[in-house]
């Protein structure tokens, strides 16, 4: 089966990882290993676990990364939460109201971040947070 560029239409020669028309970068599509990468995020630490035990996942490198930045993303997200929680609990009136304005734009941006891991994962990326990789990989598991 002949594939074509999306982008231009020309004939792309077997295993070309860019058009030689246009230079676009060739889609291979998404393997099944791209989604159970995706479901690690999904869950949060709960799915980033499962993927860490299960016997056909938990063998592929590509995967228990994805698993073990997942647990250490929910792990800092759930810090966040407490430490916001606890400052805006004990601060007064207008420093409260401050605190709790910076912890919905904190919750955005983790939201808008694990949107992006799970988006990287799906198209095969292994996207490495800094600091929250490092924590990953120094998960025994």
């Amino acid at each position: 089966m002949a594939l074509n560029c999306e982008r231009c239409g020309a004939s792309l020669p077997p295993g070309a990882a860019n058009c030689p028309a246009c230079g676009a970068a060739v889609s291979m599509g998404t393997s099944p290993n791209d989604i159970v990468a995706a479901l690690c995020y999904l869950g949060f630490a709960v799915t980033g676990v499962l993927f860490l035990l299960i016997e056909p996942y938990r063998h592929e490198e590509r995967l228990r990364f994805h698993a073990r930045q997942s647990i250490a993303f929910t792990v800092a997200w759930f810090a966040f939460y407490i430490i916001m929680s606890v400052f805006i609990a004990v601060l007064p009136g207008p420093l409260s109201s401050l605190l709790r304005f910076l912890a919905a734009i904190g919750y955005i941006a983790f939201a808008v971040t694990w949107l992006y891991l799970i988006y990287q994962a799906y198209n095969g990326r292994r996207f490495r947070l800094p600091m929250v990789a490092d924590w990953a990989e120094a998960i025994p598991l």
